[in-house]
């Protein structure tokens, strides 16, 4: 939990700032590769959710908040190629975060001896 936080919140950090400083065209290249990006995201993180639920759903929970805050800025400044991308990989990061409790609050039975 606590090391998808750490990741999660590095990744919404580095986009606001990136977004903020009007250099996602020198980051992230095209907004093709952020659609790449997105997609890879969705399976690494699906696949992780069947094995670390917990920290997958705190990581996609900051990725959702940052790829928000990231796309919001990029559409009100010259970045807006950028901006439905980013709102992409947050609504990505928002089904993998829903996703990842829903499978964590899952009741296991207990094993009997």
């Amino acid at each position: 939990m606590i090391l998808g936080s750490i990741a999660g919140v590095a990744v919404l950090y580095e986009l606001v700032q990136t977004a903020h400083h009007h250099q996602l065209a020198d980051r992230l290249h095209s907004p093709a590769d952020t659609w790449l990006a997105a997609g890879a995201l969705f399976v690494v993180c699906f696949f992780l959710t069947m094995a670390v639920p917990r920290i997958v759903s705190w990581f996609s929970l900051f990725v959702m908040i940052g790829a928000f805050a990231a796309g919001s800025i990029a559409a009100s400044n010259d970045q807006a190629n950028f901006a439905v991308p980013l709102l992409g990989v947050g609504l990505i990061g928002g089904a993998l975060a829903v996703w990842a409790w829903h499978s964590n609050s899952e009741v296991r039975p207990t094993k009997m001896a």
